[in-house]
């Protein structure tokens, strides 16, 4: 197996009514495809305006996961790399208002509520469940350890279910995440089970959130299976990220600054990240998975993979 290159959709939806036609999948496929890229990452969602963010979405949307799956191979795609989710989400076919891996007595159903999405990555050849390592830290605040201890029981769990599919849970750190914090991220990877659990690293998440991608990916090799880039121009020095309600008015309104668009692609003028220093790192450390490119908040989607498609090919040599 060799490093192969994946692309997020979740650019392609900034607003709840956005991206929900088959028409507009179409496009961004084949657009995907143009650019290089031979997978995509679906990111997890709820209700009849985000059809492709649940296995009984795309059911009901393209038949079946089945004809949803020849499709993506018709236009040139290989696989849904990835599926990025979030237990604390609201989910309304489970009239449920959203979980946390905080709460033990969630477990269960956390581990449920998962189970149809591994089983869906299976079939689409796809290896890796991304799931948010822990809530936003202006809700959980201090992470003591007997919450990581009680969020690793769930995560391993988890593990433990989506490996019977073949597929790992990889811990993703946001900007926003409790996990987003060198030391907390340490004790939480520590705490979980490396058999079954994994570490994304979101170079952008963790640049925005004052988190050096290269240092984290040195420190955890052994850990790391999953890689997503996108860059930004920003680090929150303010602590905007812990203030209540950062999801409005930090990420969306743009905090303080009043910042437009916090992510960019890979190799923007001007971005912090430095990718060429840790795709190295990856593969100095044998890394061989999926690299996820990713741009949200762009103002043009197209642009944007094809902007990573070029720095892909032409700077990184993927």
């Amino acid at each position: 197996m060799s490093i192969r290159r994946s692309y997020a959709l979740n650019q392609w939806k900034p607003n709840f009514d956005d991206f929900c036609r088959p028409d507009a999948h179409l496009r961004a496929f084949k657009t995907v495809v143009a650019a290089g890229f031979t997978g995509v990452e679906l990111r997890g969602g709820t209700g009849r305006w985000d059809p492709l963010g649940r296995p009984s979405s795309i059911e009901a949307t393209y038949g079946s996961l089945a004809t949803f799956g020849k499709l993506l191979t018709d236009v040139g795609l290989t696989a849904v790399s990835s599926w990025a989710v979030d237990p604390g989400e609201p989910v309304d076919e489970e009239l449920s208002h959203g979980r946390s891996v905080l709460e033990r007595g969630q477990h269960a159903a956390i581990v449920e509520w998962a189970r149809p999405f591994a089983a869906a990555l299976a079939e689409l050849g796809g290896s890796r469940l991304v799931v948010r390592a822990l809530p936003a830290a202006w809700q959980v605040g201090a992470v003591d350890d007997a919450a990581i201890a009680t969020a690793a029981e769930c995560f391993d769990a988890l593990g433990a279910m989506t490996a019977g599919h073949g597929v790992r849970v990889s811990l993703h750190a946001d900007v926003l995440s409790a996990a987003a914090d060198d030391e907390v991220l340490d004790r939480l990877l520590a705490a979980t089970d490396p058999a079954v659990v994994g570490l994304t690293v979101d170079t952008g998440e963790l640049t925005l959130a004052g988190l050096d991608p290269v240092a984290v990916v040195h420190r955890h090799a052994a850990r790391l299976d999953h890689l997503q880039l996108k860059d930004t121009r920003y680090v929150d020095t303010a602590g905007e990220r812990l203030r209540p309600h950062a999801e409005h008015a930090f990420l969306t309104a743009g905090g303080d600054r009043e910042v437009e668009r916090w992510f960019f692609e890979v190799g923007t003028r001007d971005g912090l990240v430095d990718a060429p220093a840790v795709l190295d790192a990856a593969r100095g450390a044998g890394y061989d998975g999926w690299v996820v490119f990713e741009s949200e908040q762009t103002p043009n989607p197209a642009s944007s993979v094809m902007l990573n498609g070029w720095c892909a090919k032409h700077r990184l040599g993927l």
